[in-house]
């Protein structure tokens, strides 16, 4: 995305995630498996159960995109509890291309589905390919009082001001006893790292992100309300 701004307050939050995803990273050398849980146009991160490879190493191998795949040697930049965050180095045009293509957010907002998980942290939680994520939050008398759109490493919200940052999967070895019944779910830590500035293609993301979603007509127009509220948007320190 557009140029780095400083980040000012990093948060532990809580985020629910499915155990299973279908995008997974095939290492070529030994053929392992690896499920993928945040991915974007410069970098990924996978779900590891050990340490397998020392810092700065280069691991060759195919991203499953589903339905299309690309080769690429990402490098090891670190490990955050079960996961291990990798760097995209030197992809081809035809990589690129398809990265742009799969992360898009006409892909990524018509990909969302209603989970009917019930959640201790969101009235309704909206999830799509990618590990793309809408969380909202109602208030006492049912309006909407707090929206979270996660995407490609990177986030969004409203809370009668808007906030852009980045977050990153820490992973959690204990489940949460509250998912162990139903749906392969669970609630997992990451590290979400708020903008200093308001992020403005961050912003444009989320919105269009919200407008290809595929969700109720009355509940998708209250939620691109609040793109149009001078308001909502936080000032620039």
């Amino acid at each position: 995305m557009g140029k780095k701004d400083k980040l000012r307050l990093i948060e532990k939050r809580k985020h629910p995630r499915f155990l299973l995803t279908r995008e997974q990273f095939r290492e070529t050398k030994t053929s392992r498996i690896f499920p993928v849980y945040d991915l974007s146009q410069s970098g990924l991160s996978i779900k590891v159960e050990e340490k397998l490879w020392s810092i700065g190493t280069a691991i060759t191998g195919i991203l499953n995109l589903h339905p299309e795949s690309i080769e690429m040697s990402p490098r090891l930049i670190e490990y955050y509890g079960d996961r291990a965050a990798l760097k995209m180095e030197a992809l081809t045009t035809y990589a690129r291309s398809v990265l742009q293509k799969v992360l898009s957010p006409k892909r990524l907002g018509q990909s969302l589905q209603l989970v009917k998980e019930k959640l201790p942290i969101a009235d309704y939680w909206f999830h799509g390919v990618c590990n793309t994520d809408v969380l909202l939050k109602l208030s006492s008398n049912g309006d909407l009082s707090k929206i979270e759109v996660f995407f490609a490493n990177y986030y969004w919200s409203w809370n009668t001001q808007m906030q852009t940052g980045i977050c990153q999967s820490i992973g959690d070895f204990k489940r949460e006893e509250l998912f162990l019944a139903d749906e392969p779910v669970k609630l997992e830590s990451i590290h979400l790292c708020k903008d200093n500035r308001l992020d403005l293609e961050k912003v444009k993301w989320a919105q269009d992100i919200l407008a290809f979603a595929a969700i109720d007509s009355r509940l998708k127009e209250v939620l691109l309300k609040v793109f149009n509220t001078k308001d909502s948007v936080a000032k620039e320190e």
